[in-house]
């Protein structure tokens, strides 16, 4: 029977036990001899990925032995840490970051092909796996780890005739970071590209091409070295002409080139789509394809547009997109078939992440893989609902609205939701507009839930991306506060009732939120979070060393107090409600040290916290019991805040 009764008295459809029941992560969807490959992240086993084969026959099959998980720690993120070709497959194993090669016909041939440490004494790690035509090399990304010294970056390969362990072979140097390596076709043909400190792949890169011989690489130009231009995912197309993506800052906001579109290399740049589009992404990691080659003529692509991806049909020779009509707003690892087949891992607003093939000639979708069995009862999904609205100095920010669904009550209609204001990390990144078990355990409990892309968010063109660049901590923060407000104003949610949580950048916004608006709050929930600018610089890895100086505009030694004045630890006498954090003992992009030191002086200034620090867990939290935990204490820790 269905009750009419408060927001507050609802009852989740689901628990925290549900959430992650059999919940998998699905990525890296690749293809070799017409058969699908993909790795799975599992919670139950620690948070392992694991590589799953699908037969001809439709089982699926784990590749990976028990005792290996495939992991790289290039970066820190890491990536698409495997690859194929002749039967074989590479990867990086977590537990010592070594490259292995295993057989995929007998799984127990598996063998290192790189040493546990150099003989520098660093430690190598390695992404962006690619093999060369013939399957004598195996081209990637290496990262040097030291102990006493900045990490250092290459480009490189390994000589797989060779068949013993050996350092890898330097193709390239002399710049702070490498991405993306592909090789042509023909295996003639090598691209990759650079960049170098304090700019982010997203800010400036430099794209490169050169002979590929062997184990060297000949003749390296600089197909584009132009100061705020950033390049992304390169491919050769069948014919080995080079393809990327790449967008341009400082352009009127009414240009193509202000977002992430299609070109390719041919003597001179020359551009396939010119519209108002994102069909790149930030290279926070290596590997998920974005695009891929149907034939010489046709690409199948992904592209975000106001908060929602879809897939479409891109002819080369005139620049015309056609959307495919799918029930889906997210796609990763589009990758091909045959000719009249893809496949891709998607989720829509009312289905889960899952694997599917698509037959183009017929239009048919067919299920191969999903993320989890659990059903959840459609009469109930939320669905999210996008708004634009004013922000400070007039400007127009974005995010996703799920107001609260619960088949089994219904509300009064002067009673208004409690909300959860959600915010994502980066801060260059974005929420995504698709179903999500997490949402709706919150939404079935009696919240509404906001998603809030801030300036500086990816899917809303370069200048908006980069308007952060000087002012985190500022307009991100009011626009957080303006959505809360335009909410209030709509009366689509209780004023008084009002919670912010995130991870990493997204902890960040809300210790800065809490101690710059306090008032706007009744609790917060910061997940591997930063109070401390400065700790922040001093602690984090090489790859993000620089950014902060970037979105603060300025350095720690020409500008310390614009940290001080933009760290959440500074300000905490303004702080007038609880706040729960929760830390991974092993992170290494947002350290222990941020979490711990804000938790101390929480403590000695007597204001209630309550701190979570799991072990084994890095930046993410991957392993199942502490999922289920983390999501069961925030829960908790929110319903005691607002008496429910």
């Amino acid at each position: 029977m269905v009750k009419n009764t408060y927001f507050s008295d609802w009852e989740p459809l689901i628990t925290p036990e549900d959430v992650f029941l059999d919940l998998v992560g699905l990525s890296g969807l690749n293809t070799f001899d017409n058969e699908l490959y993909w790795l799975e992240t599992r919670p139950s086993e620690g948070g392992r990925n694991v590589l799953v084969k699908a037969n001809s026959d439709g089982k699926h099959i784990d590749i990976t032995l028990r005792n290996y998980y495939l992991r790289s720690r290039i970066h820190e993120y890491g990536g698409i840490a495997y690859t194929i070709n002749n039967k074989t497959a590479y990867y990086a194993n977590f537990q010592d970051q070594r490259l292995y090669k295993q057989s995929l016909i007998d799984t127990t041939n598996i063998y290192p092909i790189t040493p546990e440490i150099n003989k520098d004494g660093s430690l190598g790690k390695y992404g962006a796996l690619e093999i060369s035509s013939d399957g004598k090399f195996l081209i990637f990304i290496y990262e040097k780890e030291y102990k006493n010294k900045e990490n250092e970056n290459y480009l490189a390969c390994l000589d797989l005739k060779q068949n013993d362990i050996s350092e890898p072979i330097i193709l390239h140097e002399g710049f702070d970071f490498y991405g993306t390596p592909k090789l042509s076709k023909d295996g003639k043909k090598i691209a990759w590209i650079t960049w170098n400190h304090p700019n982010m792949p997203w800010d400036e890169t430099i794209l490169w091409e050169g002979d590929f011989k062997g184990n060297h690489v000949k003749n390296p130009i600089k197909i584009i070295n132009k100061p705020n231009v950033s390049i992304c995912y390169l491919e050769y197309n069948p014919n080995h002409t080079l393809f990327f993506i790449m967008d341009e800052g400082n352009v009127p906001d009414n240009s193509y080139k202000n977002w992430w579109n299609i070109y390719y290399y041919d003597q001179e740049v020359k551009s396939i789509t010119k519209e108002f589009k994102e069909f790149g992404t930030p290279l926070w990691w290596f590997g998920e394809k974005k695009y891929i080659f149907l034939n010489q003529d046709t690409i199948i692509s992904s592209y975000l547009s106001k908060g929602t991806m879809k897939l479409c049909r891109i002819n080369i020779k005139n620049g015309q997109i056609d959307d495919f009509n799918l029930p889906f707003t997210e796609y990763v690892s589009i990758t091909k078939i045959d000719e009249n087949s893809i496949a891709f891992i998607a989720v829509g607003p009312e289905n889960v992440s899952s694997i599917y093939k698509y037959y183009l000639d017929k239009g048919r979708l067919q299920l191969v893989k999903k993320s989890t069995e659990f059903s959840f009862p459609i009469t109930s999904i939320s669905k999210p609902t996008l708004i634009s609205f004013g922000s400070r100095d007039n400007s127009v920010a974005y995010g996703h609205l799920y107001l609260p669904k619960n088949q089994n009550y219904t509300n009064s209609p002067e009673d208004k939701p409690p909300l959860i204001v959600r915010i994502h990390g980066g801060p260059t990144a974005r929420n995504r507009s698709s179903f999500s078990l997490m949402t709706q355990y919150w939404t079935t409990s009696g919240y509404a839930v906001f998603d809030i892309d801030y300036h500086g968010s990816t899917g809303y063109g370069r200048n908006y991306r980069d308007s952060l660049k000087g002012n985190w901590g500022v307009i991100d923060m009011f626009d957080i506060k303006y959505g809360i407000k335009y909410l209030h104003k709509k009366n689509l949610i209780d004023n008084k009732k009002c919670a912010i949580t995130g991870g990493s950048a997204g902890g960040y916004a809300v210790q800065r939120m809490l101690t710059m608006f306090p008032d706007l709050f009744q609790a917060g929930a910061s997940y591997f979070g930063i109070g401390n600018l400065i700790t922040l610089v001093k602690f984090t890895h090489k790859f993000e060393s620089q950014y902060i100086n970037t979105l603060v505009g300025g350095t720690i030694e020409n500008n310390i107090e614009i940290f001080k004045k933009r760290s959440p630890k500074n300000y905490l006498e303004n702080l007038k409600v609880p706040m729960i954090i929760f830390q991974g003992k092993e992170d290494k992009i947002v350290t222990p040290n941020n979490s711990r030191e804000m938790v101390e002086i929480l403590t000695k200034k007597g204001i209630e916290n309550y701190y979570i620090e799991y072990e084994n867990e890095a930046h993410g939290f991957r392993i199942k019991e502490n999922k289920i935990e983390a999501l069961k204490k925030e829960a908790e820790f929110f319903s005691k805040v607002f008496n429910r």
